[in-house]
């Protein structure tokens, strides 16, 4: 991986890592015990550029691209996933499409905005009908005078309470039937908007939500894309949050290992640090060989991305290892702090419950088995 990072996004690593040990490290269970949103956090995260990783310097950007992003994401995740998630909401859901398809216009209205911390957004993407197959989403746009009015439910939004834009994925009503997908920016406090939080076992700092849309008016110059490139934008779109949310799993991983190692260290029975036991050993072994493969994975991928190249079938590879990996390292790790590991005064029980959602959030593992056998040519 090493060989991959520029000078540029070293420094940048470095810098995530003394900030994420000073400034979040030592809140990170407080804010996930209280259900804190972690705006003052955010703020700071701001400053620092993560709000703007990978769109370029014309729009207020760092420009690191998607190894940038990954770097974020992994030491995010490392002390507090759910920190990770409210500031990848913004930097990727809602910025990201904008940055490919959207006008210069929107550019500098939503990218820019983003990127120095003045607004934030997320996406509204899937539904409860139709799961991962997002061709079948049922949320409709109408045109109305110069307004689309939009009437629907979408599900799984991540931050939808605490953010000034949705980027809501539809159908265009055409002939009273839904015809082409949309993609279009409604502000979140427009009428006709309905949330609920949903209770989750994890990361609870930073909401998922459900969002009904009953009747909600948005300008036509709020259309990011539309027609057969806006399913496409999608499609290509949910490759690269793949990959950040890999990264995510990578940096959960790295966490559950670092916790382990110290409580094995420090941990004494029969007269030497349990570490020293073959049985412990072989797991910190194994956590350290699935988290070295894990990352070599996300950022290689990462690397192909900033070259523009396809990486369809290394963000689903890269996705689905260090998921699942990252289930076994934090399940491991709790196994070895022993009857501990159960108290959630150890930051372990956090990781473990954080990392059962990498399982099963952008796509379950059965899914990417099968979207990975249809690239290989095999038919499901």
């Amino acid at each position: 991986m090493e060989n991959l990072l520029t000078d540029e996004t070293k420094m940048f690593q470095q810098m995530m890592h003394r900030f994420c040990e000073k400034e979040i490290k030592p809140v990170a269970g407080e804010i996930d015990e209280k259900e804190e949103y972690p705006s003052e956090i955010l703020g700071k995260l701001a400053e620092m550029g993560v709000g703007g990783i990978i769109a370029p310097e014309q729009y207020g950007g760092s420009g690191l691209g998607w190894v940038g992003a990954c770097i974020a994401m992994e030491e995010l995740s490392r002390v507090s996933s759910a920190v990770a998630l409210a500031a990848g909401a913004t930097s990727f859901y809602f910025a990201y499409p904008i940055l490919v398809a959207g006008s210069e216009e929107q550019k500098e209205k939503y990218v820019t905005a983003a990127a120095y911390g003045e607004k934030t957004g997320t996406l509204a993407l899937t539904e409860a009908g139709c799961g991962p197959d997002i061709a079948k989403i049922q949320t409709t746009a109408e045109v109305k005078g110069d307004s689309l009015v939009l009437k629907g439910s979408k599900m799984s939004v991540t931050n939808a309470d605490n953010v000034d834009y949705i980027l809501v994925f539809a159908r265009m009503i055409n002939d009273g039937q839904p015809g082409d997908y949309i993609l279009v920016v409604v502000d979140s406090k427009s009428p006709g908007i309905t949330l609920r939080k949903v209770p989750k076992m994890g990361m609870s700092a930073v909401s998922t939500c459900e969002i009904d849309f009953n009747e909600v008016e948005a300008p036509k110059g709020a259309v990011i894309s539309s027609g057969t490139e806006c399913f496409d934008l999608i499609t290509n779109a949910i490759d690269c949050f793949r990959l950040v949310f890999g990264a995510v799993g990578l940096g959960i991983m790295q966490g559950a290992f670092e916790e382990a190692l110290t409580y094995s260290q420090s941990r004494v029975a029969f007269g030497k640090p349990i570490c020293s036991f073959q049985a412990v050993g072989f797991y910190l072994a194994d956590m350290f060989k699935m988290s070295r493969i894990a990352r070599n994975m996300i950022y290689q991928a990462a690397f192909k991305a900033d070259q523009g190249l396809d990486i369809s079938l290394d963000a689903q590879v890269a996705k689905l290892f260090a998921s699942e990996s990252c289930m076994w390292v934090a399940d491991r790790a709790l196994q070895i702090h022993g009857g501990y590991g159960f108290s959630i005064e150890y930051p372990i029980s956090r990781f473990f419950r954080e990392a059962r959602l990498m399982e099963v959030g952008e796509g379950t593992s059965e899914t990417l088995k099968e979207t990975i056998l249809v690239k290989l040519g095999i038919p499901t």
